[in-house]
């Protein structure tokens, strides 16, 4: 009996050490994408801050700088903000930095060249919580006041039943289409189903393991 015990556990705990192996791997993000890391051309490109914010960075994703005849630097918000280049925390040189983000909150990036980060050579990723973490129950639309009868007491407003459309009406308003999702950032879509997919396999493994025990 101790022995069945003993090899459930075994098999329970096999299980979850798989499903957590199986964890997503870090997302890639190119820097620039096909543009790489150097100075903005004055035609109206788009800033490495506004790159920065299309995508999502959670911790563990990999930004992946692409240059030549240039440099990175992570530097403070206040060497960011004079675009200082004297005291970086840290200095890439290799042409090819792939740069791992270690913890929440903005990281700071600057050109080391001298008159790069001026001319708009510059960037701030901030790192977030994944969306499965912070994601919260949506606000309630705000409802119509309760009206007050006579004695004071107050009454729940009815709600309004819907005008039904004339057929042949020209004032029979149209339904408003719903607003077309946006796209998710890469590396977004394969990293949600690989964590459903632990996610199940965890669920399944625990429930196995109960129902052994309780069936030994």
């Amino acid at each position: 009996m101790a022995s069945l015990r003993v090899a459930v556990f075994a098999v329970s705990c096999a299980l979850l050490a798989a499903s957590v192996s199986s964890a997503p791997p870090p997302a890639v993000y190119k820097v620039g994408d096909e543009r790489g890391w150097a100075v903005p051309s004055a035609n109206g490109t788009e800033t490495y801050n506004h790159w920065a914010k299309r995508n999502r960075f959670q911790v563990g994703d990999i930004l992946n700088f692409k240059y030549a005849n240039d440099s990175v630097l992570l530097v403070s918000h206040d060497d960011y903000k004079q675009c200082s280049t004297e005291t970086p925390v840290s200095r890439f040189t290799g042409g090819d930095t792939k740069f791992t983000l270690d913890g929440l909150g903005p990281f700071y990036f600057v050109s080391g060249v001298p008159g790069h980060c001026e001319k708009g050579q510059r960037m701030i990723a901030r790192v977030r919580m994944p969306s499965s973490l912070t994601a919260g129950v949506p606000a309630a639309a705000p409802g119509m006041p309760p009206t007050v009868r006579a004695g004071g007491a107050p009454r729940p407003a009815a709600s309004l039943p819907a005008v039904p459309s004339v057929a042949g009406s020209g004032s029979a308003s149209t339904p408003t289409p719903a607003p077309s999702p946006l796209p998710e950032a890469s590396g977004a879509s394969s990293r949600r189903a690989l964590s459903v997919v632990s996610s199940d396999v965890v669920g399944l493994a625990v429930v196995g393991a109960v129902t052994l025990f309780v069936v030994v």
